[in-house]
């Protein structure tokens, strides 16, 4: 197929709802409103798929960002592409597999539901990497499988549980003007040398960006910044340091203990962070070979979980 002809072919499927047959994944996926892409966005798509079918675009941030649901050779794709580039691609499927449902996190964190089951790319032999919606204590978490090879007939899985997101991407010191100005404003203000972030993107197209930066002495840290570039989480330069959880606030306090999941971790490290530009608390715990991150705002509400195991099977 030549350019021309894809380039015809995606505008004109650019249709207001997107329905694949037998997939029921898609069936509230909103398609972009009836108006032209810009050219740079057709361009980008038909070089990296110039065999795609069936492609329907939404803007995320119009003329800059958007993502796509297509076909190769009938299966279905995901993608996220901005105007010089394909961001981040994944190959949808239908049901989890037998070898997946037998690793879904069986601690601290079970009884979950499992959705949207899709597989990272380009696929490689090892690791593979899978993802899916799991929906625990009403809220939405990114489950994330990463196979190992096996060991004496057994399949070795790194999971992890984040807040969910549709896609992310990676961007390095190049494109450090993506960053919100309060998160760039922070870094210049504290003379940390930005080295690399992931934005991810929720299905509300909010953005989270995940950045790591560097001290004079090379020493790395962690920051989380909301779409607005207010500090959610770091580490850096703590205000106070807990190894307790009697040392929290109150409501922090209760939440852990009256927990199922969390009241029988201990603490491995705790803190409070305080800046201008957010101000909360953050904990690691660890169980028996899991262990997971807290992170609450200035008035001890929950804001965050990540959760960490490794499953033989």
């Amino acid at each position: 197929m030549n350019e021309k002809t894809f380039t015809d072919k995606l505008l004109l499927l650019i249709v207001l709802v997107l329905f694949l047959n037998g997939c029921s994944n898609y069936k509230d996926q909103q398609a972009a409103p009836q108006e032209t892409l810009p050219e740079s966005i057709i361009k980008v798509m038909s070089s990296a798929y110039p065999d795609a079918t069936d492609a329907t675009f939404q803007a995320i941030e119009k003329d800059k960002l958007y993502e796509v649901y297509y076909k190769l050779n009938g299966n279905p794709f995901y993608a996220a592409l901005n105007t010089k580039k394909i961001l981040s691609v994944y190959r949808m499927h239908g049901g989890l597999p037998d070898s997946l449902k037998q690793s879904l996190p069986v601690r601290s964190v079970s009884g979950g539901e499992v959705d949207t089951f899709k597989e990272s790319e380009p696929r490689v032999v090892n690791p593979k990497v899978f993802f899916a919606r799991y929906i625990w204590n009403s809220r939405d978490y990114l489950l994330t499988w990463v196979e190992h090879v096996p060991v004496n007939d057994f399949s070795k899985y790194a999971v992890q549980l984040e807040p969910y997101f549709k896609f992310a991407y990676i961007i390095g010191k190049d494109d450090l003007s993506a960053l919100p100005a309060r998160a760039g404003s922070f870094l210049e203000r504290e003379k940390l040398r930005f080295a690399t972030a992931r934005i991810s993107v929720n299905e509300k197209n909010e953005k989270e960006y995940k950045v790591n930066a560097l001290t004079a002495s090379s020493t790395s840290y962690d920051f989380t910044f909301d779409a607005s570039g207010n500090l959610i989480n770091t580490i850096y330069r703590a205000e106070a340091f807990y190894y307790n959880i009697d040392e929290y606030p109150e409501k922090i306090q209760n939440f852990v203990k009256s927990s199922p999941a969390f009241a029988s971790m201990k603490i491995l490290e705790g803190y409070k962070f305080s800046d201008p530009i957010g101000t909360g608390y953050g904990m690691t715990l660890q169980g028996t070979n899991e262990n997971c991150q807290l992170v609450f705002d200035q008035g001890g509400n929950f804001v965050s979980m990540t959760y960490n195991t490794t499953i033989l099977r």
